[in-house]
Order: structure tokens, then C-alpha cells, then sequence
């Protein structure tokens, strides 16, 4: 029996969160406080009471809030979208504000000044199933908006939501005209490439084995969740379609993602497979697609361990095949992110000079896009051991760092930024810098195979090698298309391991190795007491490569005296003058 202080009545309930309020509080508690703070005084508040609502409540990092109008409540909704998206427009990408905004029309129970019941539950879990910096509505909403505002209507089909009894039919909006600035801020969020983890299937036979397959989708969608370039749609919404059989490149589309990754898990006795695929949306074709093995000992040790194994193919072939992608679709538009992609692509096939194009143009469309500053830095610095002579190699080192100091000004919370501003450093001689912001990186993104090669050179070169070859060789063995930077780094520390041999076998395995890795091959040929081999490389230098400045930026980056002599001594006994 209700008292008689609750009463019932029909309401739309808005329901908004803010996306990675966890991660955003971690990085800068007092700052975030703050700024949400201004935005409910300055946006929320106003929003709110312009469209007739009133706001129930404030939960953390949520909002509540009730209209007598759909129409109302769903302009409302727009509206904040919108106005949030210009406040944003200031903001390093990690530090902006992102709603994600949810909306029924449903029967509540007021009580004094509180609302409860099915209407406001339905509006709190379509939340769940917005995008950031979208709107989700209810087919109870949809009725009663139809025809009355100019705006985008996607129909995403029948959910299952928690704790809900019936399915639901869930419309995304967004403003009808594609082409206003408007549009293009309240867009803008989902310039990303976007990521959804289906549910890995239990093969095992087993019920109770669920746990398992659930635990490893759950850990991939954290992981790659991290990765402020990358929207991941929420687990809520892709658990929707577990133990179904689907089209994965429909439901991909029907999604609106880029990339769908499926798997699977079997255990069979004392062993687990792990079955995993990269799926390309577009073309319903697979990017990349992996077994997995491992002897079961520790359950979740092994967990651990293959999601690692995942994670590290998965990272390194995902920006490969967004590039790909976006190459491959002529009407896709060209902004910072896409050129971003290119720049890696070219970076990755030895092209360094399109990948600074590349990257000198996306920071013309954003100057303040701190991954091309960052990757521009590394680039630059990584030109000092390419050829640069001495009466350049200064000017280059000043661009490096001068990329590398507006890289960490515009954003310091993306891993991505601080892997590529350590790896600068070091080639500057900086291991202090090298070693803070490669630390940074790896508390980021510990599971990042990229970041994880990196912080290996950096610990080489300030002297932690058997950390490093620890690292590197991990590494090495998470992704068989080792690039050649990866080599290069595995080479370098046995070379400061003082593991001649070694190093040179490694580094001879690079395919049409630049000369400057040849130099290498050559400094490891001197301490083998093998001269004139060394020497015969020295005599293949191409016109104007400065041999000395080389040998001398080479040991700059040596932290400890002995390594940085030892640098040196492999150049001097081949006849170099340092």
C-alpha cells in the first residue's frame, strides 16, 4: 500500500552521466570537481529551467531530471549536448566534459521531493546505452516526439536492460541538420575510431565456466577503454547479444562501430585456447585474427595472461586498420585524427617524410592535437640519428623538444602522448624526462605493447638492462610482425648487455636496414675485433651522413659513464674519430 505523502503521474525523466567520470577524477581531482561544478551553475541548471523541467537531483557525477513535456525533455537534451560540446572546445581531449544522456516517458512515483519507479530505472539504463556525448530515448518517448522537432531519429532495436522485465525499443537522436556548426560540435566527440567487444563465447560445455569467457570480454573492454582515441560501446549493450548467432558485421553496422572483436574460450583438461578476431566492419573481412594458448596452473593468473596476449596484438593492429579504413572510404572527411592514422601508417613503412606531412597538416587543422605534436617530436628526434649533420642536428633537437613541451602542455593524461614525448627525450639525452614521462605512460597503460617497447629503451639507456631486456623480449614475442624499431631496441640492449654477438645477429635480421643501423651492425663487428668488416660499412655512408655526430648523439643517451664509453669504444677500434 503507497502512503498517502507518494503520488503517481506521468513524466519524461532524464537521466545524464558523465562519461569516464572515474578516470577524469583520478587525473585531476580538484580540477574536475571544479569544473563539473561550473557546468551545472552555467549549463545544467539554465538548460534545465529553460525547457520548463525541474532538476530532481544531483548523484555525483549524474543528473536527474523531470519535464511534464517529451518535447521539452528531449530539446532540453539537445541542447546540453550542444552547449556542453562549446564549453568543451577549450579542453585537452582528456579533460572535456562528455554526457551521455538518457530519456523515458513512463508512469513515476513522486515522494516529497524524489521520483522512483520504472520510468525513472528504463531512463537511467538507456543512459548506459548512449554514446558519449549522445541521446538514447525509449519507444514511449518516440511516440510522443514523432514529427515535432527537426532532429535524426536512428531506430537501434529491442534491449534487454537490467533489471528490466520486458525489452525495450531504444531510438539514438541527434539535430536533424548535418551541416550546422551545431551539428559538427555535437559530433565531434565521436571523432574516434569506435570499438565493440562482443562477448567471448564459452566452448567449454560448461555453464559454470561462464565466469571465464565474461571475465576476459570485461578486462578487453577496460583496456581498450583507456585509449582516448578509441570509443568503446558499453558492455551493457554488447552483452545484449551474447550466446546469439549473428551477423558480427551487422551488428558492427547496426552499432555504428568501426571494428567488431569476437573470440571465444575453450578449456579442455589443464589447458585453455583463446580464439580471438579483429573484424572490419565495412568490409565484414578480418583484420587480424589469433589462437591463443595457455597451461592452466593459476585461473586467473591465466586470465591474466591472455588478455595480455590479446591486448598486445590488439593494439598494435588496430590504428594499422583504422587507417586502412578510412583510407578506403573517399568520403570520409579529412581531419586531425584521420591524418593522425596516416602518419602512423607511414611511419610504420619507413616513409618518414609523409608521416611528417601528415602530421604537419593535422596540427594546422588543431595546433593544440598533443598525439601529432607528440609524434612529431618523436619523429624529429629520431631524425638525429637518420643522417643530420652536425651543423643541423642542433636545429632538429630543438624542434623535438620544442614539439615535445606543446605535446605535454595540451595534454598529459594520454599514454600515447607521454610513450612518444619519453622516447624524444632519451634521443635528446634527457633520461630523466625520459624515464618521468615513460613512467607515466606505463601507469596509463600498462598492457600497451607499444608503451611497454618504449619504457624498455628508456630503462636500457639509463641502466636498468635486465628490466629492459626483460620488457622488450616480452614484447617481441606478444606481436610475430616485429616492426623494426622493435629490433632495433631489443639490439640496442644487447649491445649494453655487452652481448656483442647478439646484438649484431638482431640487428642484421632487419630487411633492408637504413644505414644507420648498418653503422650499429658495424660498432658491434669493432668489439667482436672484426675491423675490417667494420670498417667496409663505415665506407658505404651516403653523401653528407655525419658518422661522428652519430656515435656522439648515440652515447648522449647513455645515462651511466661506463655505457656511454662503451658507446664510443665500439665506433673508436672501427676508426671513427670521437
Amino acid at each position: 500500500m503507497v502512503g498517502n505523502a507518494a503520488q503517481r503521474r506521468l513524466a519524461a525523466i532524464l537521466v545524464a552521466d558523465v562519461v569516464g567520470y572515474s578516470r577524469l577524477m583520478e587525473a585531476d581531482e580538484l580540477g574536475t570537481f571544479d569544473v563539473i561544478k561550473e557546468r551545472r551553475r552555467e549549463i545544467v541548471v539554465p538548460a534545465v529551467r529553460e525547457h520548463a523541467g525541474r532538476i530532481v537531483k544531483f548523484m555525483g557525477d549524474g543528473i536527474l531530471a523531470e519535464f511534464a513535456s517529451a518535447v521539452n525533455a528531449v530539446s532540453c537534451a539537445l541542447e546540453l549536448q550542444l552547449r556542453m560540446a562549446k564549453a568543451n572546445e577549450t579542453l585537452a581531449d582528456a579533460n572535456r566534459i562528455r554526457l551521455r544522456i538518457g530519456i523515458n516517458l513512463g508512469d513515476i512515483i513522486e515522494d516529497e521531493s524524489d521520483v522512483y519507479g520504472d520510468g525513472v530505472n528504463i531512463a537511467a539504463r538507456l543512459e548506459t546505452l548512449s554514446e558519449p556525448g549522445g541521446i538514447c530515448i525509449s519507444g514511449q518517448m518516440y511516440d510522443a516526439i514523432q514529427g515535432k522537432l527537426e532532429i535524426s531519429i536512428e531506430d537501434i532495436g529491442e534491449s534487454s536492460l537490467k533489471n528490466i522485465s520486458r525489452t525495450i525499443r531504444v531510438y539514438r537522436i541527434r539535430p536533424k541538420d548535418a551541416e550546422g556548426v551545431q551539428e559538427a560540435q555535437f559530433l565531434r566527440v565521436n571523432e574516434r575510431t569506435t570499438v565493440a567487444v562482443l562477448p567471448f563465447a564459452n566452448m567449454s560445455g560448461d555453464p559454470a565456466q561462464d565466469y571465464f569467457s565474461d571475465g576476459i570480454t570485461e578486462d578487453i573492454i577496460t583496456e581498450l577503454s583507456r585509449y582516448q582515441h578509441l570509443s568503446v560501446i558499453a558492455r551493457n549493450t554488447t552483452a545484449l547479444f551474447k550466446d546469439r548467432s549473428v551477423n558480427v558485421a551487422e551488428i558492427g553496422r547496426k552499432l555504428r562501430a568501426d571494428f567488431v572483436i569476437e573470440g571465444s574460450i575453450r578449456q579442455a583438461g589443464n589447458r585453455v585456447r583463446a580464439t580471438v578476431q579483429l573484424i572490419d566492419v565495412q568490409t565484414g573481412t578480418h583484420a587480424f585474427a589469433e589462437k591463443f594458448d595457455r597451461r592452466i596452473e593459476d585461473i586467473f593468473q591465466v586470465q591474466d595472461e591472455i588478455v595480455d596476449a590479446i591486448l598486445g596484438r590488439l593494439f598494435y593492429n588496430l590504428d594499422e586498420a583504422a587507417s586502412k579504413a578510412r583510407q578506403r572510404n573517399p568520403t570520409t572527411s579529412t581531419t586531425a585524427y584521420s591524418l593522425w592514422l596516416r602518419s602512423r601508417q607511414a611511419s610504420r613503412n619507413g616513409d618518414e617524410e609523409d608521416a611528417i606531412s601528415c602530421l604537419n597538416q593535422a596540427i594546422k587543422i588543431d595546433p593544440q592535437y598533443a598525439r601529432a605534436l607528440a609524434m612529431l617530436s618523436g619523429l624529429y628526434g629520431y631524425r638525429r640519428f637518420t643522417g643530420s649533420a652536425r651543423d643541423t642536428h642542433m636545429k632538429i633537437a630543438e624542434l623535438s623538444r620544442g614539439y615535445a613541451e606543446r605535446a605535454i602542455a595540451a595534454d598529459k593524461t594520454d599514454a600515447y602522448v607521454l610513450e612518444q614525448v619519453a622516447a624524444a627525450y632519451l634521443m635528446l639525452g634527457d633520461g630523466d624526462n625520459a624515464r618521468r614521462y615513460s613512467d607515466s605512460a606505463s601507469l596509463l597503460n600498462p598492457r600497451d605493447i607499444s608503451t611497454a617497447a618504449t619504457r624498455a629503451l628508456v630503462l636500457a639507456f639509463i641502466g636498468e638492462r635486465n628490466r629492459a631486456r626483460e620488457i622488450i623480449e616480452r614484447v617481441c614475442r606478444a606481436e610475430p610482425r616485429v616492426p623494426p624499431g622493435w629490433t632495433v631496441i631489443l639490439a640496442d640492449v644487447q649491445y649494453l648487455m655487452r652481448d656483442f654477438e647478439g646484438a649484431l645477429n638482431t640487428y642484421r635480421t632487419i630487411n633492408g636496414a637504413p644505414f644507420y643501423v648498418r653503422l650499429l651492425q658495424s660498432m658491434c663487428l669493432s668489439q667482436l675485433g672484426r675491423i675490417d668488416e667494420a670498417k667496409a660499412i663505415l665506407g658505404e655512408a651516403p653523401t653528407g651522413f655525419d658518422i661522428p655526430a652519430f656515435a656522439c648523439n648515440c652515447a648522449g643517451m647513455c645515462a651511466l659513464a661506463e655505457d656511454h664509453e662503451l658507446w664510443l669504444e665500439g665506433f673508436r677500434k672501427a676508426g671513427v674519430d670521437v
